[in-house]
């Protein structure tokens, strides 16, 4: 999965719960030096507290990412 495809996914499920937020930033953080592979972030800028927060979260962990 690319940074890209994350932030697609994360947008997506953004509008289909109609939340609002101003832009989405992704990166890729390397645990090599801990004997642990890559994760992607994806950071919400703009976003209010909500209810939703765990929906998002459990869709990012079920495709292999984090969300900020």
């Amino acid at each position: 999965m690319t940074t890209n495809e994350a932030k697609k996914i994360v947008a997506a499920e953004l509008q289909k719960r109609n939340l609002p937020y101003t832009k989405l930033t992704a990166k890729t953080v390397d645990f090599s030096d801990l004997a642990r592979a890559t994760c992607i972030f994806v950071k919400i800028h703009g976003w209010q507290p909500n209810p939703a927060w765990d929906e998002i979260r459990q869709v990012a962990v079920a495709h292999g990412f984090r969300i900020q």
